[in-house]
């Protein structure tokens, strides 16, 4: 692979990272649909046409129109404050996703006017493998050895380990030109006693790094963050490797556990007034991990 095929799947990395910190596209499929087709209509869009369009009902389109505004991606327009538009940062938006997928291509429907139901569905098809590939280079990148279970990744990633093969397999090919990870066959710690007791042994998925997967992960911008942090370095030693939603979401039910722990220690130990003053404050922090929890799955 040459240097500047290399660059390219990096440069479309990083630009799938930076829209997906605007819009989580691979669980919020309808706000993806709705940047783009207030970008390709070329004229603001009442809540009635956008869902019609996009083929969605209009409750959850309400929701995340609302949700577009808060992040600045859409306004309402002076004239109808039931008419939405992109905002500049929207158009840059789909500016960059225009240089991730062929600027011509996409200017050839904007031009058109052909976007569609089927349009959008492929369009989504190309976005979200990408950034599927990021969390897992991430995960590898930080893990002991670069290599973690199928398992695992499929996780971290929030989709089902079948799925993500489907998205890690094209790159995992020996005969892939652009052979990021390789894919690894392992016998379970338990499969000695499976196999005395049943007659079979337990294997299992596990993918690594590539000298060419972990060339492209030095190559990232947060590679550099991670770098010699010592809060990562804790927190890969402690769970063997480190995605922030992941980490975010252990150490949330970590904290549930422990409060759940402090309350029942103050029901024993402490005064009336005492308990109730702590029980209240761990139970607003024990809602407040739920919260973080459920925002995550």
């Amino acid at each position: 692979m040459s240097r500047a095929q290399l660059d390219d799947i990096y440069v479309k990395l990083e630009k799938i990272r930076a829209f997906d910190s605007m819009i989580d596209f691979s669980k919020s499929r309808i706000q993806l649909g709705i940047v783009l087709q207030l970008a390709i209509t070329h004229k603001p869009l009442s809540a009635d046409e956008i869902s019609r369009n996009i083929g969605q009902r209009k409750k959850p389109v309400l929701d995340a129109l609302r949700k577009l505004e808060l992040k600045g991606v859409i306004r309402r327009t002076e004239a109808h404050r039931n008419i939405y538009e992109l905002t500049d940062l929207g158009r840059q938006m789909v500016n960059d996703l225009a240089a991730i997928l062929g600027a011509s291509n996409l200017k050839d429907v904007v031009r058109n006017r052909m976007y569609g139901k089927v349009s959008a569905r492929d369009l989504i098809k190309v976005i979200i493998p990408v950034h599927y590939l990021y969390e897992v280079l991430i995960a590898l990148g930080t893990a002991k050895r670069h290599e973690l279970p199928l398992e695992t990744l499929a996780n971290i990633a929030g989709i089902s380990p079948q799925r993500l093969t489907v998205y890690l397999d094209p790159y995992s090919d020996s005969k892939s030109e652009i052979r990021l990870f390789k894919r690894i066959k392992r016998d379970r710690i338990t499969s000695k006693v499976t196999y005395l007791l049943l007659g079979r042994r337990r294997s299992q998925i596990y993918y690594k790094l590539t000298g060419l997967g972990l060339e492209l992960y030095y190559r990232l911008p947060i590679y550099m963050k991670l770098k010699n942090n010592r809060f990562v370095d804790i927190v890969r030693k402690f769970f063997g490797y480190y995605s922030p939603k992941s980490v975010l979401f252990k150490l949330s039910l970590i904290d549930i556990l422990l409060c759940g722990l402090a309350i029942s220690l103050a029901l024993i130990f402490t005064s009336s007034l005492t308990s109730l003053i702590i029980i209240s404050l761990l139970t607003a922090k024990i809602a407040l991990s739920l919260f973080v929890i459920m925002s995550l799955r």
